[in-house]
């Protein structure tokens, strides 16, 4: 007989840890590439979809408009379900209407599509987080996160060495509206990490905590030795602990959950929620909000920008946008300039070293630090940028 956490130490860490960091890692990395990974799809796909500059940036906000809005309501349900039962059927689903997707011939069902997209791939994007530290033991449970963090910095790397090596392939299959183009397979490649973390689900058991919480000792011990028997290569009847001194605790209701969210509107909590929330508002439009357009904007400069010298960034797109006619009944498909793949795969790199370093950073309580830091840091580039 001990607590939950001495029962869970003596799982140890081993080949059941690295699963389930592998599983919620990719999970990270499909969710970060949908939301993303359209700024390569739609730089190739105006003919075939007949979208405007303007159409193609509402695709791009349609799949965070449906990461956001269910937010909360899938955090509920993450809490009454499980982690498991939430996150495995919606990331089966927003792998199918992702597939859907990139089936799209016009701008409503692809905008459409990439909204349930959104919504289902919302249920995992943060309870990915949950699963991952409580799939883990106390001890290491911060490192744990950390790793999970860096499959994000993969992704964007990931994104361009995919399109690099399906994008410049020329090929049309299909008749009529419906054309299997190579953005098409750039969307269908992007779903691999998304059913790899189903597979990965699949095999990996509810959270100990969930099932401590809710369900009692039994079912908690029951997950526990299962762990000890991967990470310890012994059966799960040599695990030594036979009863746990935690009580379970009840999940409170969906209205009892939006009561206690109140108590985030009134002091003293108010004060810490408008400066976290505006501070990360700031930080992921600049920084998600740029690499959505990223490709577009590199592959114009690259294009236009030595035929205008000693004009800016946003005087060559202005004077490019001015005179865009598109006739789409004669539209040619667009072929990105092929000096865009490596410089968004050094930005990849980069974005992998600061994750790493952030990592390192958040380890040795430096948070509040880093955030200050990244934001002035931002703040005297931004004027800047358009150079």
């Amino acid at each position: 007989m001990t607590t939950f956490e001495e029962a869970y130490e003596l799982t140890g860490h081993g080949r059941f840890n690295h699963l389930a960091l592998f599983t919620n890692g990719f999970i990270l990395l499909y969710a970060t590439t949908e939301c993303l990974g359209l700024g390569y799809v739609l730089n190739t796909a105006d003919c075939d979809l007949h979208v405007s500059i303007g159409e193609r940036g509402a695709i791009s906000a349609a799949t965070f408009i449906g990461v956001v809005a269910p937010a909360i309501v899938w955090g509920y349900l993450g809490d009454k379900y499980g982690r498991r039962k939430t996150m495995l059927p919606a990331t089966v689903l927003a792998v199918l209407f992702s597939f859907l997707s990139s089936l799209s011939t016009n701008f409503w069902s692809m905008f459409l599509l990439r909204i349930i997209t959104g919504t289902l791939i919302s249920a995992s994007c943060a309870t990915a987080y949950v699963y991952l530290g409580e799939l883990t033991s106390p001890s290491r449970r911060a490192a744990s996160i950390a790793w999970g963090s860096a499959f994000i910095a993969g992704s964007y790397l990931a994104m361009p060495l995919f399109a690099w090596i399906l994008l410049p392939l020329k090929f049309s299959v299909g008749d009529g509206t419906l054309k299997i183009r190579p953005w098409r397979v750039l969307m269908w490649a992007y779903t691999i990490w998304g059913s790899m973390s189903c597979v990965g689900m699949a095999i990996l058991p509810e959270s100990p905590s969930y099932l401590l919480a809710t369900k009692g000792g039994p079912e908690t011990l029951a997950v526990l030795a299962k762990i000890y028997s991967w990470n310890q290569k012994k059966t799960a009847a040599e695990y030594p602990i036979k009863e746990i001194l935690c009580p379970a605790i009840n999940i409170p209701k969906f209205k009892e959950s939006l009561a206690r969210m109140k108590l985030m509107l009134k002091p003293p909590l108010l004060r810490c929620v408008v400066i976290s929330h505006i501070s990360n508002f700031m930080v992921f439009m600049q920084s998600n909000a740029f690499y959505v357009w990223l490709p577009h904007i590199v592959d114009e400069l690259l294009r236009h920008g030595p035929k205008k010298p000693g004009l800016s960034m946003c005087q060559i797109m202005n004077d490019i946008h001015n005179n865009i006619e598109m006739v789409l009944d004669e539209c040619v498909p667009a072929e990105m300039d092929t000096g865009i793949y490596p410089i968004a795969s050094c930005v990849g790199i980069i974005t992998a070293i600061l994750y790493a370093a952030i990592a390192f950073g958040m380890k040795r309580g430096w948070a509040k630090a880093i955030m200050y830091c990244k934001m002035v840091f931002k703040l005297v580039l931004f004027p800047y940028s358009r150079y």
